[in-house]
């Protein structure tokens, strides 16, 4: 009884080792099919695009001038109120003039001593040649009385430039305008001293139009350069801290010429209409550039990138469905689609979902794709 069992145990049991011998294979490769990831492709394609960047930005003012005084004394009156609108000659402050025009009147005075002396050694430089000439006096008092002439007129333009510099000094203790803008906050009082090239009255801002400076890395120069000389369909726009947009578009006035070591970036300035005052010097705004490209431009969903500190890269699906890391390099992002400057071309298939399932060299299965027919088990005993 027990031999038959034992018997029976056996003969099955070589009876499945000859099954999985004859189908081993067939069914190792369904195991294998079930094992590969699958995963979402997406096929690259062309198209225009509307693309919207932007950038952090500062605020300055086309002309900013500190207001200080070429004279000293103390300041005897303030001509215009804080933050109103000057011109260029404007008075604003004035010092204590009464000792620059007691200066002016005794260089007013010495002048004219100048010019009587003057005008007398002419008279007897004249009456000492005529005198010479019929031979009644000596040439060496001729020529002692041209040298006092020529003295005379060097003190005459010595007394003519001290009345110049006093009535300078007179003008400047009416301290004007030297551009047009908006005046600041005054920094000293009526009676305060005012020391000459030192002391910092006030600041006159020019913010119409208002520059508008921000930074774009050295590897884009050429591009806004060339946005310079023929902007095309690009536009510049202002967001406020809140979110609204500046109601004027601004224009690429200059790109410097000098690369910040630390940043490896490159100031670029715009100008944008201040009509409004809307805008003040020194806010901290953001640029937002918005341009359309060719229909020629190469996109990707962006959640397809895989970003690396060295690098950005896809995973491209090979026609035999084999994974490879490709290197791109990335534009700007156009709603969900990152622009492609390099790296892909038109009908690459790329991984968008079941990118954490995969690495280089897998072989994967595509979503949506027929599988291959599965493998069936002949019959025992056929």
């Amino acid at each position: 009884m027990y031999l038959n069992k034992y018997s029976n145990i056996l003969l099955f049991s070589s009876a499945v080792i000859l099954s999985s011998c004859g189908g081993g294979k067939k069914n190792q490769q369904a195991m294998m099919g079930q094992m590969k990831a699958t995963v979402v492709p997406y096929t690259v394609q062309a198209g225009a695009f509307t693309v919207t960047e932007k950038f952090p930005a500062t605020l300055t003012a086309n002309n900013i001038v500190e207001i200080r005084a070429d004279v000293t004394g103390f300041l005897d009156a303030i001509k215009v109120p804080d933050g109103s609108d000057v011109v260029k000659g404007q008075v604003l402050y004035e010092i204590e003039r009464s000792r620059y025009t007691a200066a002016l009147d005794q260089s007013a005075a010495t002048r004219q001593q100048a010019e009587a002396d003057l005008a007398q050694k002419e008279r007897d430089y004249e009456r000492y040649k005529n005198l010479l000439e019929h031979d009644a006096i000596s040439k060496q008092t001729v020529d002692q009385a041209y040298t006092a002439l020529l003295t005379a007129k060097a003190n005459l333009a010595a007394a003519q430039a001290a009345v110049a510099r006093a009535g300078t000094d007179v003008n400047h203790s009416q301290i004007k305008a030297p551009v047009s803008g908006k005046i600041g906050i005054v920094l000293i009082k009526v009676g305060d001293i005012v020391n000459a090239g030192q002391t910092l009255i006030n600041t006159v801002v020019n913010e119409q139009p208002m520059f508008v400076d921000f930074d774009v890395s050295q590897s884009r120069v050429q591009e806004f350069n060339k946005l310079k000389v023929n902007p095309g369909d690009i536009k510049f726009y202002l967001q406020f801290t809140n979110g609204e947009r500046y109601n004027e578009t601004g224009e690429i006035i200059t790109i410097n010429n000098i690369v910040d070591q630390t940043t490896g970036t490159v100031k670029v300035r715009l100008q944008f209409a201040n009509k409004d005052r809307m805008l003040t010097s020194g806010m901290s705004l953001v640029v937002i550039m918005e341009y359309k490209t060719e229909p020629t431009q190469v996109a990707i969903p962006a959640k397809a990138i895989i970003q690396n500190l060295s690098e950005t890269s896809v995973m491209l699906i090979n026609k035999d469905n084999v994974i490879q890391q490709k290197s791109i390099d990335p534009g700007p992002q156009a709603d969900t689609m990152l622009l492609i400057r390099a790296g892909l071309n038109v009908g690459d298939r790329i991984v968008v979902d079941g990118l954490q399932k995969v690495r280089p060299g897998d072989t994967v299965n595509i979503a949506g794709a027929t599988p291959p027919p599965a493998a069936t088990q002949a019959p025992a005993g056929k």
